[in-house]
This record gives C-alpha cells, sequence and structure tokens, in this order.
C-alpha cells in the first residue's frame, strides 16, 4: 500500500478480511458440538462491519444474528438480511415498536420489560435470567410469572455467562443455576443458550441449543488482553495501515511530540505517521507501542496526539511506505491482544474504537484452507 493509495480514501485504512471471518464462523460451529451458531455483530461488529460481517457468517453457517439496540437491527434488514436477529437489551417502548416493524426478537430482562414487551403480541420475545453476573436477567426464582406474563410470545431462555475466559467454577456455578431453572419449568420448545465465545471454545456444557459468539468470531482471543487466536483455530479479521508521512533526522536531546515525553538518545530518524486517538489509535499506548515498517518492528516515540503518531526508523525508510499499525506485514504482527495490554485494555476496545468517520473501511475475500 501506498501513500496515494491511501489518499484515495483517507490517512488510515481498516482491511477486514471476511475469509478469515468464514473461517472462524467454520470453526467455531466445529466446536459447538452440534448446535447452532448465533453471531454477534453488536458495535457494528465490533469495529468490522455489520452488514458485510453479518453476511459472510451467515454464508459460512451461522443461523442467526444478535445486536443490542433496535436501530442495529434495523440496519440489518434494512441492508436485505433475512435471518433472525435477537436484540440483547432493555428496550423503550417506542423502540419496541422498531424492533416489531423490523421483525427482531427482543429481550425480557426483568418483569416490568416482559410485561413491556407483552403489550407487544407480534413480538418474539427470549428471557434472559440472571445466574449470577448481576448485570441483566430475572432473577430464577421470578422465571415462572415471567414466563406467564409473556405467554405465546416467549421463544427462547438464555443466561450469560461473567468469567468463562478466566473462572471455570464460576462458569459451572453459573450453569448449575441455569440448570436447576431449566428443569424446574416447562421450557419445551424454547431455544436454550448461554455460551458467548469462552463458552463455545472452553465450556461444552454451555453449548445447548446454540452458541453465540462474539469476539472469536472476529478472530480475536476471549482473554482480551492475552492468548494467541491462533491457538484456538482463530484468524484476526481486521488489520488497521497507515503510511508514513515525514521522515526527519533526530540529534541527540531532540525531544518528540507533545511534553518532549522522548527525548533522542543518539542520532536517529523518526516517521510522522497520520493516525492518532482520533482514529482510535489509543493515547495510552504512548511511549509503549510498536508498528510495523517495511517488515520491521518500530517504537513509538512519545505521545500519541489526536492527529499523528511518531515512530523510530532507520534512514531507507521513506515517505509513502506503508506503517501496520495492527496486523501483519512480512514476518511480523501486532496483534489486538498486544495492543489491548499495551493500552492497558482488551482486543475488545482496540478493535470497537476504531472510528469510522476517520478511518475508511476495505474488504477483502481471501478464504484460505
Amino acid at each position: 500500500m501506498t501513500q496515494s493509495d491511501l489518499r484515495t480514501g483517507g490517512r488510515t485504512l481498516a482491511e477486514v478480511d471476511l475469509g478469515e471471518v468464514r473461517h472462524n464462523v467454520r470453526t467455531l460451529l466445529r466446536r459447538a458440538t452440534g448446535s447452532r451458531l448465533m453471531v454477534v455483530v453488536k458495535a457494528d461488529a465490533y469495529g468490522h462491519g455489520s452488514v458485510e460481517v453479518a453476511r459472510a457468517a451467515l454464508e459460512a453457517g451461522a443461523g442467526s444474528l444478535a445486536v443490542v439496540t433496535a436501530e442495529e437491527g434495523a440496519e440489518l434488514r434494512q441492508a436485505g438480511i433475512d435471518a433472525p436477529v435477537l436484540v440483547f437489551t432493555d428496550l423503550l417502548p417506542e423502540k419496541l415498536a422498531l424492533a416489531g416493524e423490523h421483525r427482531l426478537t427482543v429481550t425480557a430482562h426483568s418483569l416490568p420489560s416482559a410485561r413491556l414487551a407483552a403489550r407487544y403480541p407480534d413480538l418474539k420475545v427470549h428471557l434472559k435470567v440472571n445466574t449470577g453476573m448481576n448485570r441483566w436477567g430475572v432473577a430464577p426464582e421470578e422465571v415462572g410469572e415471567a414466563r406467564r406474563v409473556l405467554g405465546g410470545s416467549l421463544s427462547g431462555i438464555y443466561t450469560h455467562l461473567a468469567s468463562a475466559d478466566s473462572d471455570p467454577g464460576a462458569t459451572r456455578r453459573q450453569l448449575d443455576v441455569f440448570d436447576r431453572v431449566l428443569a424446574g419449568h416447562p421450557l419445551g420448545g424454547l431455544t436454550v443458550h448461554a455460551a458467548n465465545s469462552a463458552g463455545t471454545l472452553w465450556h461444552p456444557r454451555s453449548h445447548y441449543d446454540l452458541v453465540r459468539p462474539g469476539v472469536a468470531v472476529y478472530g480475536l482471543h476471549p482473554g482480551g488482553d492475552h492468548g494467541d487466536p491462533a491457538s484456538e483455530g482463530l484468524r484476526p479479521a481486521l488489520s488497521l495501515r497507515s503510511y508514513v508521512a515525514a521522515v526527519r533526522r533526530l540529534q541527540p536531546g531532540d525531544g518528540v511530540s507533545y511534553g518532549l515525553t522522548f527525548r533522542a538518545p543518539g542520532p536517529m530518524y523518526a516517521a510522522t505517521v497520520p493516525v492518532g486517538y482520533a482514529e482510535g489509535y489509543r493515547r495510552t499506548l504512548s511511549g509503549g507501542a510498536e508498528a510495523l515498517v517495511r517488515g520491521e518492528r518500530r517504537p513509538l516515540l512519545g505521545r500519541v496526539t489526536m492527529d499523528a503518531a511518531v515512530f523510530g526508523v532507520d534512514r531507507e525508510v521513506e515517505v509513502g511506505d506503508e506503517v501496520v499499525l495492527l496486523g501483519v506485514q512480512g514476518e511480523e504482527c501486532v496483534a489486538a491482544e498486544e495492543l489491548g495490554s499495551r493500552a492497558g485494555t482488551i482486543n475488545y476496545e482496540i478493535t470497537t474504537g476504531i472510528n469510522p468517520r476517520r478511518v475508511e473501511r476495505s474488504y477483502l475475500e481471501n478464504e484460505r484452507s
């Protein structure tokens, strides 16, 4: 990629390989031991593009989709996607009407929300049960009343695992609670689900009728700031690329960027790259991250600013050279897990934080075996 290539659409480009999305979906289906697959495409598919990812996932064998807002579901419908779509969280009355208009399945996560959803008899509803995460969900002892309120509109029941990536004991206790709920109520004909990405990969007991992975679909590790996706057969789908906009020679003691927090220890070269926290390249990476230029890791010098970052390079680097901030170049790779760890966050936030108003997306169709 050259400087002129990027300038046709912007300063920085996010490339999404839909072939890798398809690979990850097929990998997760194999791990799901016969359960159906619901792909989570909330938050614009974790920064990857909800419509494009949804289409690729369905083509690869997913049977349904999940979002967080009625507007996210409506966007899928307006793009011609007809698969079942579940909305995870609370909806105001006017949003329930929007959900009904677009044939979205909604969630009742409390008795008041069940009563509200019941006012819209054409809506399909899944009941969420709080088994220990204490964020959304009816209490186990309220399931019977919620089911009575919802009547024939109830089509599914589910829970969410709080620490399937890190605490098998807590996961087991949550599933014990959920299984007691399932055993205590006549739930024939309802779709039962619990597994997120970590549950799909590591807790077969949580698979039930369907699994609903999110981050793993994008080739990211459920551990967040650690773990190698390749160890689970997953392939990252997104790369973030920019270019060298300027190269300058620094003398010993010269400072770089706001606050001059970096001082050149000797003669060296510095490359200015037009990417900053307005693009989603986080300020907390300052002084601690690396990017790839000409197949080599290059250290970030000083602070990331709103519109630019500066990296240490050698004299052969030229204006227009490709800079890979996230992804692969040559034999080197900067993973989202690495950036998450260096930024004090998780891989989820790295990709969802990419600003679509400043970073153009492009899509590839590389299908590897």
